[in-house]
């Protein structure tokens, strides 16, 4: 039974290995891996090693790989991961490979990083290992998944269409069977994954039932040898209880051991925090310990000068920014709300602008990933090292703007250093005076806080006061309006307040709605005409796409009944060919069998008639028409 045990937990703690969370990769400094990063990097490097890469590689190689090297790399584990993307990185501009890498990466397979899209860019042209290290352990440590997503872009991603196109009725119909195909297309793979999953092999059935039959066999056998040695024995129950509680205490044991290693940890930081707190306690007491009555005056006159310069001027500038952001959403709160179709119009225009600006983008890209621009690798260089003397020109401005304050802070303390020694030591009657001047300061300091308390208090009593006049003011209303029932006009002083707020809000939103209305106008008239535009200037190639789709029905089906014939007649040439073909293999067989026996007979007439000359040179007379070759006569 122990066996058994340890056998479980064994297995137990294996399966535990195998089922360790993927580590992680962070982001690494461009000046190569540290000690920290070595495990990523061997991560790496096993993962290259094993089929479908088979990379000979060790960790000495991977490190002395050159940036362009390592951008091969990451484009065989892409290549790996999509089929499309099977392209030599010498036939590609560096613009070009990195759009593509950056474009499959964050479109396809959603590939998440902190950094900001041109660095990122710019990581990958120079081969930044930083950048390039973290992708590569992402992509080989999800590959299966990766592939998985990467397979299903090819039919899932959406196709950009300028929205001017639309406006013709088989695009619009083409694109809706795309959309439709594309739902059929999910529901099918979700199907088949599905099957997938639930499918179990029966070689793998076969084999686990194989295997549950051994086990039992053999835990049949041990339990029929135990109980026969076992059999008749005095204390096998006890003994058998006494094992189960030895691996009980042994559980509690090793869960205690992990009990105490977290307590552990948590007195170390509660130590540390002890620590900290006790020098923070012990500058305290070392500021409250100030024996120097000028410097404790200094300190409070600064704090007192700090509070006031905020209540004077950082309060108030920070109450009005608040007050007129609140202004303005009140603003935008009185505006009327739009209506569906003005929220779709704008949301339509919004995104026709969108494509403009990725067509511009893509015709920029294109223009600069040109490969019969020669002179495109030293723009980019050019543009590079711009970036690069922008950067350093605004850290060189920073750090001299640090350097005039550091001088000037300098300048500050250097001259109240040098203040300090030519003031002469306080000595009897000066020190009186220093000590009435010190006490006067104080008293003024008094009494500025009392009168800080009395505006504090006037201030207590102004609001009270506010809030009395409130009262009044709503009890003066009440009698209004109960005065106002008694004549008959209930409500009157309300609804006169309220006739003078909606005027006044009616002309606010009068003038804004013009304003709304002429500038939705004036966008609605630019896209009509934006429209008419493209319609014209399209109207005569639809119509001459319309021809040529009906010539092309022509001509495609008149080849396929060419194809046609063509087949036929092909079909019969390649069966004479078949039979002229049998017809000269068994001639070639023929011709073989004749040559060979011709080869035959003339060995055999070379050896006769090498007989026959020995013969008649020896005296004798030899029959040329006998095979033995025996002698005839003399």
């Amino acid at each position: 039974n122990e066996r058994n045990c340890s056998r479980a937990d064994n297995t137990a703690s294996t399966g535990a290995v195998l089922r360790r969370p993927a580590r992680p990769f962070p982001h690494r400094s461009s000046s190569g891996p540290t000690q920290a990063a070595m495990g990523d990097i061997h991560f790496i490097v096993d993962r290259l090693n094993e089929p479908p890469f088979s990379m000979p590689l060790s960790l000495v190689a991977f490190d002395e790989k050159s940036p362009f090297e390592l951008l091969e790399i990451v484009n065989a584990v892409i290549r790996e991961i999509s089929a499309e993307h099977a392209a030599n990185l010498r036939d590609e501009t560096p613009e070009a490979t990195a759009t593509r890498m950056m474009d499959f990466l964050f479109k396809v397979l959603n590939y998440q990083q902190s950094l900001e899209p041109e660095h990122f860019k710019t990581g990958l042209l120079h081969g930044d290992p930083g950048i390039l290290y973290p992708a590569l352990g992402w992509m080989l440590e999800r590959r299966s998944e990766l592939t998985t997503r990467a397979y299903l872009a090819r039919f899932l991603l959406n196709v950009e269409i300028p929205e001017h196109m639309f406006g013709d009725d088989e695009i619009l119909e083409l694109y809706q069977q795309h959309k439709d195909l594309q739902e059929q297309f999910k529901e099918a793979h979700k199907a088949s994954e599905q099957s997938r999953s639930q499918l179990i092999s029966p070689a793998e059935i076969k084999k686990a039932i194989v295997q549950m039959e051994e086990d039992k066999e053999q835990l049949e056998r041990k339990v029929e040898a135990l109980h026969t040695k076992l059999h008749g024995s005095d204390g096998f129950e006890p003994m058998l209880r006494e094992v189960g509680a030895l691996r009980v205490e042994q559980d509690e044991q090793l869960k205690l051991a992990e009990r105490m290693k977290e307590q552990r940890s948590h007195a170390y930081q509660a130590e540390q925090r002890l620590e900290q707190l006790s020098r923070a306690l012990a500058g305290k007491k070392a500021e409250a310990g100030v024996s120097d009555l000028g410097r404790l005056l200094q300190k409070l006159e600064a704090e007192v000068a700090a509070m006031s310069r905020r209540a004077h001027e950082e309060l108030p500038r920070a109450i009005a920014q608040r007050q007129q952001r609140h202004d303005e959403l009140q603003q935008v709160l009185s505006l009327p709300a739009g209506s569906e179709s003005d929220t779709r119009e704008m949301l339509q225009h919004r995104q026709g602008l969108q494509r403009a600006i990725r067509e511009l983008e893509e015709r920029k890209r294109a223009t600069a990933s040109d490969p019969d621009d020669r002179l495109a690798m030293f723009r980019q260089q050019a543009s590079l090292v711009a970036k690069k003397r922008e950067q350093v020109r605004q850290r060189l401005e920073a750090v001299r703007r640090d350097k005039a304050n550091v001088d000037a802070e300098l300048a500050s303390k250097a001259a109240e250093v040098s203040q300090l020694p030519d003031q002469p030591v306080l000595r009897g009657e000066e020190f009186r005076k220093y000590a009435a001047e010190l006490r006067g300061k104080t008293a003024q300091y008094k009494r500025m806080k009392a009168e800080l308390g009395g505006l504090r208090a006037e201030w207590g009593t102004l609001s009270r006061t506010v809030s009395l006049l409130a009262g009044q003011d709503s009890s003066v209303t009440s009698q209004l309006s109960a005065v106002e029932a008694k004549r008959g006009v209930a409500g009157f002083a309300q609804t006169e307040e309220q006739l003078r707020q909606a005027e006044q809000l009616k002309a606010e939103v009068d003038s804004a709605k013009g304003k709304t209305l002429e500038e939705i106008s004036q966008v609605v008239e630019e896209i009509n005409r934006q429209i008419k535009d493209n319609k014209t200037r399209l109207a005569p190639q639809i119509k001459s796409l319309r021809t040529l789709r009906a010539q092309h029905g022509e001509i495609e089906a008149e080849y396929l009944e060419k194809k046609g014939v063509y087949d036929n007649i092909k079909a019969g040439f390649d069966s004479e060919l078949t039979k002229l073909q049998a017809d000269l293999d068994s001639a070639e067989k023929e011709a073989q069998q004749e040559e060979s026996s011709c080869h035959y007979y003339d060995t055999l007439s070379a050896g006769l008639r090498a007989a026959q000359k020995i013969a008649g040179n020896a005296g004798f007379v030899f029959d040329t028409r006998s095979f033995a070759g025996r002698r005839w006569s003399e």
